[in-house]
């Protein structure tokens, strides 16, 4: 049997990927067309809602 810490799903650089929150980013409601946009960057979490709703990132146009 393998302990369940000796195999982590994420590695290190994955958990820092994904608790890292960028200046930049912006997020839109997809009900009103509301937008925010992240201006202090930090680690942790951001899940912004409007109505009640998760909002969706907005990608960058290329």
């Amino acid at each position: 049997m393998q302990d369940r810490y000796s195999s982590p799903e994420w590695t290190v650089d994955e958990w820092l990927q994904a608790w890292h929150i960028r200046v930049g980013t912006a997020y839109r409601c997809q009900e009103c067309s509301n937008m925010i946009m992240v201006i202090k960057g930090g680690t942790g979490t951001l899940e912004p809602r409007c109505h009640g709703k998760p909002m969706v990132a907005v990608e960058p146009k290329r």
